[in-house]
């Protein structure tokens, strides 16, 4: 069902090529539909993509404090929850290396940790700047 007051699609090429070439780091694959799904059904880009990156921020957060706290239960809950969470925006490699690492034993080798960790925070700056970009153009 379309709502009457959706928004026309926020997230297409030109904005992704532009997230591309501003993000700190390698492109990390998302799903640009899912976005434009969420926009014709009359969610408001901004404000899902402003809590979405301060809800992965705040999980990436406590990822990177959990390991020297040795709580290995709340590890496994974090790295399912960021699992979920890039999986709103369609990023399904990303998804399916944080499901398993959040299945696996509580020794997981740090390096692992850390490379999901970059590809997270790489997603989120390059959500922001193609949400940066559009912003600019629409105005």
């Amino acid at each position: 069902m379309v709502n009457g007051n959706a928004q026309p699609p926020l997230f297409f090429s030109s904005a992704v090529q532009s997230s591309d070439s501003l993000s700190s780091g390698p492109f990390e694959p998302f799903e640009i539909r899912y976005l434009d799904a969420l926009s014709e059904e009359g969610v408001n880009l901004d404000v899902f993509l402003d809590n979405w990156r301060q809800a992965m921020n705040d999980d990436l957060a406590r990822l990177d404090a959990l390991p020297r706290e040795g709580d290995f239960d709340r590890f496994h809950r974090v790295l399912h929850r960021l699992s979920g969470a890039v999986a709103l925006v369609g990023a399904h490699s990303l998804m399916e290396a944080l499901r398993c690492a959040s299945l696996s034993p509580p020794e997981l080798d740090a390096e692992l940790i850390d490379a999901l960790t970059a590809r997270a925070r790489s997603l989120v700056t390059q959500l922001e700047a193609a949400s940066r970009a559009f912003r600019s153009r629409s105005q």
